[in-house]
């Protein structure tokens, strides 16, 4: 009953801001047109006639093919027979005009060349995750074979990008590798944590440099990315530091639990300190993850480019990773609405200055565009994960209902104990 309250409770708050996000941006294509204001004139040093401000009028039309040329056409009603083709800038009447798509027709007119280099490079992404996750179970003596490492990876993905629940993709993926290999239980799920620490701190080091080359302009986020690497350094000292494990006494306060518990966590314990004699299985996953994310980051910016959002391509690099760190946070089922605030928020903050034009709503036009760009992703990501959902139908360790049911207690009876 919890479970199912907890899952409703999620899918509330996702449902709430997703409502709140696509309600902040623009759905339909408009016309502002700018009367220039008029300065107050001056007759030997004393001003004589008032000035005008700038008058802006704004009218709803519908696009009708490309908006991002210098001449668009459009019908100024939905029941219009005929497109008129009009022109950004300064128009006969002396009023100055801009052309601003709504959220579909940055969809209706997507690069369909772009966004399958994107789609592709997504699909490298799980590749090559799969791959790094293969070495690490390799490592550990669990004999499984990499096209199975790739379809539990594919299958953690269906379930994290398109089952809604509390049960995550990660520990789906975990319970199939570990009933592949019974016998190898506890380095098989310590291999799915390490995993995704991993990943995560390739993705933390691969912002935390690239954000180096644009301090000044990115500072607030370069703290909060270093803040992140500090963390993550503490942990991995925490974890492979013998002095620091003997200051501590970690031995001691394991040994103070109750008996499962701390059966369990000695046994966790064991297999992370196993990757101690292995730094170069460490230093090669990261690397590895940092390639990887770069292919993923590429990956949305292919997407980017091919609805045209006007973002260059080294923000990319910086922003993508702060949005794909803090979706990762268990918050919302594959961080819908989560993410598409971080878009709208850190695209319209710090792409507004690459809207072409002279539009006061520069920011909000970004958002728009960021919001097109993120729902448009994760829908692509949905189509992927599909692949999994077959690989759940063929595999002849299929996980069930059950299995998920009794790991979900072991963790409750542990959490009691």
């Amino acid at each position: 009953m919890k479970q199912w309250l907890l899952t409703i409770l999620k899918l509330l708050f996702v449902v709430g801001l997703m409502a709140w996000v696509l309600g902040s941006v623009h759905w339909h294509d408009r016309l502002i047109f700018t009367t220039p204001a008029e300065p107050p004139q001056t007759v030997n040093g004393a001003t004589t006639v008032d000035g005008k401000p700038a008058l802006v009028t704004v009218k709803d039309v519908r696009i009708d093919g490309p908006w991002n040329i210098e001449k668009v056409a459009i019908l100024p009603a939905p029941a219009a027979a005929s497109a008129t083709v009009m022109t950004r800038g300064r128009q006969v009447d002396g009023r100055d005009l801009e052309i601003e798509p709504g959220l579909i027709t940055y969809w209706r007119n997507l690069d369909r060349g772009l966004f399958a280099l994107g789609a592709f490079c997504y699909f490298l992404t799980l590749l090559m995750a799969g791959a790094r996750w293969f070495w690490l179970l390799r490592v550990n003596g669990i004999a499984v074979k990499l096209r199975e490492a790739l379809a539990y990876t594919w299958i953690g993905t269906f379930f994290n990008t398109v089952v809604p629940g509390a049960t995550g993709g990660d520990l789906i993926k975990a319970l199939y590798i570990m009933k592949r290999c019974p016998e190898k239980r506890v380095p098989a799920l310590v291999s799915v944590i390490v995993d995704r620490v991993l990943g995560l701190t390739s993705l933390a080091i691969l912002a935390a440099v690239l954000v180096l080359f644009s301090f000044d302009r990115f500072a607030p986020l370069a703290i909060g990315i270093w803040g992140v690497m500090f963390f993550v350094g503490l942990v991995f000292l925490f974890s492979f530091s013998r002095r620091l494990r003997s200051l501590i006494r970690l031995n001691v306060l394991l040994n103070k639990l109750p008996a499962k518990l701390g059966r369990a966590l000695h046994m966790i314990n064991d297999a992370v300190y196993f990757y101690r004699d292995h730094k170069s299985v460490i230093i090669f996953s990261l690397l590895a993850g940092i390639g990887n994310h770069i292919v993923s980051v590429a990956s949305v910016m292919f997407v980017g480019e091919a609805l045209g959002v006007g973002m260059p391509r080294a923000e990319y690099f910086v922003l993508i990773p702060v949005i794909n760190i803090v979706s990762a946070i268990p918050i919302a089922p594959n961080g819908w609405g989560v993410g598409e605030g971080l878009f709208r928020w850190l695209f319209g903050k710090y792409g507004a200055i690459y809207v072409a034009g002279d539009l006061g709503n520069a920011v909000q036009v970004m958002g728009t565009r960021a919001v097109a760009l993120s729902v448009l992703y994760r829908l692509h990501l949905t189509v992927w994960s599909l692949l999994g959902g077959v690989f759940v139908l063929t595999s002849r360790e299929r996980v069930t209902k059950a299995d998920i049911q009794h790991e979900v207690e072991l963790e409750q009876e542990q959490k009691v104990s």
